[in-house]
């Protein structure tokens, strides 16, 4: 049995100056305030099989990369990971593959670096500061270990990028830190405009 996904959509915002499919997979390890995407995260939403995306990602000429987001992709088997991934790229070798994650999965990152081309990770908060993490995801007794290996295992694939939303309740020293955290790694960051979302269960 592959991988069973809520949607997916076609963007030429998610990797920069390539149009993506992204495919989106239900269920996360963390609670983010304001997710935007949280009903996938509760499992709100209906299911389509991973052949219809493998079916889309290798047909549709305009396609130059598949992202994988969510929810948070690593909570699923790294197995039935990997055998989509690779039969994505046995469809279309030139399609280049990216994972998005909230980092709190390296090990699952790990069995599978050798066969994407990025992994677009976030960092919500400064690695320094334990507090301000778990408020922002959600989750109690947070290992910034977890976050820091997966960060270096994302490092230099062409395809990564590091990422914070603008979240009102970083203070401008804490968006420094991470600045100056990220400064020292090979692929490049963004700060990213926050949205707020009311909606989200997570945010109480």
């Amino acid at each position: 049995m592959g991988l069973r996904f809520v949607s997916y959509t076609l963007s030429s915002k998610d990797v920069p100056r390539k149009w993506s499919l992204v495919a989106f997979l239900p269920g996360c390890n963390l609670r983010c305030k304001h997710c935007h995407n949280w009903r996938l995260v509760v499992g709100e939403k209906g299911y389509i099989f991973e052949r219809e995306v493998i079916q889309e990602a290798s047909q549709n000429p305009i396609i130059d990369t598949v992202v994988l987001s969510g929810g948070e992709p690593t909570v699923h088997s790294p197995d039935r990971l990997r055998a989509f991934i690779e039969r994505i790229k046995n469809r279309n070798p030139d399609v280049k593959v990216r994972i998005d994650t909230n980092g709190y999965n390296p090990e699952v990152m790990k069995k599978l670096v050798d066969i994407v081309d990025g992994f677009a990770v976030d960092i919500k908060a400064p690695i320094s500061n334990v507090e301000l993490y778990e408020f922002t995801t959600g989750t109690s007794k947070i290992d910034m270990g977890r976050i820091r290996e997966s960060i270096g295992v994302a490092d230099q694939l062409p395809l990564t990028i590091y990422r914070t939303p603008r979240y009102p309740w970083l203070l401008q020293e804490d968006i420094e830190e991470i600045r100056e955290f990220t400064d020292d790694l090979s692929s490049p960051w963004f700060l990213n405009e926050f949205f707020e979302v009311p909606s989200c269960p997570f945010n109480t």
